[in-house]
């Protein structure tokens, strides 16, 4: 009946379920065949041919007055969207900029951050020199000065490749290859802490801000202004 195996309840049209059945029914293309001139019908809304085919098909399938009454709520459009929108709503994601870092942890982002940042301004400079070798290559050329950094780098290729073509960091920076390393640097800081880019960089910033105004430490990482 339309492609599902049974009568959805009030209950399956009321929440997401429905709409996860029709999705499925789409994705997988498990939709019924019917006559060119019904398609048309129903698109152009003739009653003097819907309305006998669907008499028709109702008394062939026997269906009760309950049957009919739910199958008439499930053909409505608001009944779908509200069913989708129920759906959505079992997907509660938060962004990457909601994400709340510990202050207890602002040593850690930041410190990772100044760990990465001679690290990706010799990949950089390898880059700019026509190199034929590959961002594999040059972390592995790398990782002799800077292993836990390349380290990293590689467990995370796929998202420094990311960071690299991705405006927002990149605008953040000046031409000198120094300021496009810091800007690196930072947005891959919070890779352990599922940020995004933007939220990262500023979180490093923050813990920059924080570690000023506290007594230096013979611990603390370096900060570069």
């Amino acid at each position: 009946m339309g492609g599902l195996e049974h009568i959805p309840t009030d209950e399956e049209i009321d929440s997401g379920d429905f709409a996860l059945r029709v999705l499925n029914r789409l994705e997988r293309g498990e939709t019924e065949m019917i006559e060119v001139s019904l398609y048309e019908a129903l698109g152009t809304g003739d009653r003097e041919l819907l309305v006998p085919y669907a008499k028709r098909w109702a008394t062939e399938a026997a269906f009760s007055r309950e049957d009919l009454r739910v199958l008439l709520k499930m053909g409505r459009s608001s009944s779908l969207r509200h069913s989708f929108k129920r759906l959505n709503s079992k997907f509660d994601f938060h962004s990457g900029g909601k994400i709340k870092i510990a202050p207890s942890q602002y040593d850690r982002i930041l410190k990772r951050a100044e760990q990465l940042r001679p690290a990706i301004e010799k990949i950089l400079n390898e880059l700019s020199s026509n190199t034929s070798h590959t961002l594999e290559e040059i972390l592995d050329y790398c990782r002799k000065d800077h292993q836990e950094a390349c380290n990293f780098l590689s467990l995370h290729l796929q998202r420094f490749r990311q960071a690299f073509n991705d405006k927002r960091v990149m605008n953040r920076a000046t031409k000198r290859t120094s300021a496009k390393a810091r800007a690196l640097a930072d947005a891959m800081a919070g890779r352990e802490f599922e940020l995004a880019f933007s939220t990262s960089i500023e979180k490093v910033r923050e813990a920059r801000r924080i570690a000023r105004r506290q007594v230096p430490r013979s611990d603390s990482p370096q900060i570069s202004d």
